[in-house]
């Protein structure tokens, strides 16, 4: 996974040369709460729209701060690569894979998350802005060291970026995902059939995973630059 992403860095950095009047590049601070897990960190970006329908997207999220419910406090990163297709000017799909890793006090994980789904881009209000709604698949559980494994989470995002206004050189931005999904609690793997029947007296183990419903909200606010000052009201 993270040999895809640092290939994806190269890519982006290949097409922002050649659309270099078009390219965006953000950072910022973000914060999250979702699934009893809080986060603060800083955010970076860029954003590279080409040939007019398409975008390619890459982000990472550093949160020094990092806190889960009964597994203490530390650091995280998600690293996720992604764009849009623009099916018109106002509509489009959206998609992108995200690399997650935490390291706390009883536990270290790393899983993969693919998101799609639909893109609408307008001025409301008037202030440009994105709204997006995409299906949750977590497709990477692995197994870690200590015998446990990660919480595999299907679900659905509803998310908007919004363009408050520029300064200067910079433009400023705010925003936000909402997440609802059902999530597998964590589990033994040696009793709670991630082996088959090795592990355990059945088919589903010993200790078989529960279900639970969940969601929380991650916010961002983030400096966008340079600013184009010809375009800076119009949709992006």
């Amino acid at each position: 996974m993270k040999n895809l992403i640092a290939s994806l860095v190269l890519a982006v950095m290949l097409t922002a040369t050649v659309a270099h009047a078009q390219t965006r590049i953000l950072a910022g601070v973000t914060g999250a709460q979702e699934f009893d897990n809080s986060s603060l960190g800083v955010t970076v970006g860029i954003e590279v729209p080409f040939l007019k329908h398409y975008e390619l997207d890459l982000r990472d999220t550093f949160s020094p701060m990092e806190s889960h419910v009964a597994l203490g406090g530390g650091r995280a990163n998600i690293a996720s690569v992604g764009g849009f297709v623009w099916l018109s000017k106002s509509f489009g799909l959206t998609g992108h894979v995200d690399d997650s890793s935490y390291n706390v006090t009883k536990i270290t994980k790393d899983a993969d998350y693919a998101f799609g789904g639909l893109a609408y881009r307008g001025v409301v209000g008037g202030l440009p802005a994105r709204f997006t709604l995409s299906y949750i698949g977590q497709f990477n559980n692995g197994i870690t060291p200590t015998g446990l494994e990660s919480s595999h989470l299907q679900g659905i995002d509803f998310g908007y970026t919004v363009r408050f206004g520029c300064l200067g050189a910079v433009c400023i931005r705010q925003s936000a995902d909402y997440v609802v999904g059902r999530i597998l609690t964590q589990g033994n793997p040696v009793c709670d059939g991630t082996f088959g029947t090795t592990g355990g007296n059945g088919p589903n183990g010993t200790c078989p995973r529960t279900s639970a419903v969940g969601g929380g909200v991650n916010a961002s606010i983030l400096v966008e630059f340079p600013r184009h000052r010809a375009t800076e009201q119009d949709v992006f």
